[in-house]
């Protein structure tokens, strides 16, 4: 089917080629002629003249193709179609002939292969993190159960300084001292200070901070033996005769609760002595 556009190229190339024929034929006619009445110049005059009938022949036929292929005159363009390929067109080799099996088979393996190695080794940093993350917790679990088995050591007992650090390193001989300088309060409450402490740092007795003297003597009777444990009854009772009940004391038992201390309370606690 021809289009107005290109029946309008062919027509104008045909117009061309008799134009550019009747030209030739009157260069080449007025070649011979000195007296032409064109204005041509002397040197293409002479050029043309020059040439042989073949040769006037062979430069139209150049001018004639070289209009033939001019693409503004001929008519001809090209159009691009963009098409999408089907997947299920088979892949050609070079020679047009459809690719081996074993050319998939390949590439599957390569393909397979590849992958593989990504898979270990994500999943082998995937492990990493997990083991190091667990670690951690592991430690962190295992460090709070030991807080957790540690008894809980208290400070002050109802106001009273229990810590070992404020206490002096004879506990008897500087309440002794007190006792003999006529500062009896100060004395007892030196001894039932110390006698806390004892159990609380030495013999793990779980004495709270609000615990009252009844209180303390019943969490210590398990965990201390009579002789301690008669001994801390005894400094109670004389601390809650001078404290409450404003009773005076003789020399003569402090002198025993003092010197006493060391002896009851500073000694190797039973626990101790089981396990040696």
């Amino acid at each position: 089917m021809h289009s107005p556009r290109a029946d309008l190229a062919r027509a104008t190339v045909r117009a061309a080629l008799a134009l550019a024929c009747l030209g030739a034929c009157a260069l080449a006619a007025r070649a011979d002629d000195s007296a032409a009445a064109v204005p041509v110049p002397a040197a293409s005059v002479a050029a043309l003249a020059r040439l042989s009938p073949a040769e006037r022949a062979s430069g139209v036929d150049a001018v004639a193709r070289a209009l033939r292929n001019d693409p503004l005159i001929s008519g001809r363009h090209k159009e691009h179609d963009l098409q999408w390929k089907k997947d299920d067109e088979k892949k050609k080799t070079p020679d047009g002939k459809p690719e081996p099996a074993s050319n998939w088979f390949r590439s599957f393996v390569d393909f397979v292969n590849d992958t593989s190695r990504v898979l270990f080794w994500g999943l082998a940093l995937v492990l990493a993190v997990v083991a190091l993350v667990s670690g951690r917790h592991l430690v962190e679990l295992r460090g709070l159960g030991r807080r957790r088995a540690l008894p809980s050591v208290v400070s002050y007992v109802r106001e009273l300084d229990v810590r070992p650090e404020s206490l002096p390193a004879d506990v008897g001989a500087a309440a002794w001292a007190l006792w003999q300088a006529g500062q009896v309060p100060a004395a007892l409450s030196l001894l039932y200070r110390g006698a806390l402490s004892r159990l609380i740092h030495r013999h793990h007795v779980p004495i709270t901070a609000s615990a009252t003297e009844g209180e303390c003597l019943d969490l210590a009777r398990d965990r201390v033996d009579a002789a301690a444990l008669g001994y801390v009854t005894r400094v109670v009772r004389a601390w809650q005769a001078s404290t409450y009940g404003g009773r005076a004391l003789s020399a003569t038992m402090g002198e025993a609760l003092c010197k006493g201390f060391a002896e009851r309370l500073d000694g190797t606690p039973p626990a101790a002595e089981a396990a040696a």
